[in-house]
């Protein structure tokens, strides 16, 4: 499909597939940095590490 444009950005595959639509990619992460980061007392290698676990035990690839 000659319409489609894939580029090499480096941003995760869950993100990724919402590049057709830029102004979605963009609000995703947003939304995301913004809600999973930054707005408590943990470091950011704390909030990682919980954010790792639960998604060991819900088993989620990302």
């Amino acid at each position: 499909m000659s319409w489609i444009r894939e580029t090499d950005a480096a941003v995760p595959a869950v993100i990724k597939c919402m590049s057709i639509n830029p102004d979605l990619m963009a609000a995703v992460q947003n939304l995301n940095a913004n809600a999973t980061f930054g707005s408590s007392a943990l470091t950011r290698t704390q909030e990682e590490a919980i954010a790792t676990v639960v998604s060991l035990v819900n088993r989620c690839r990302y």
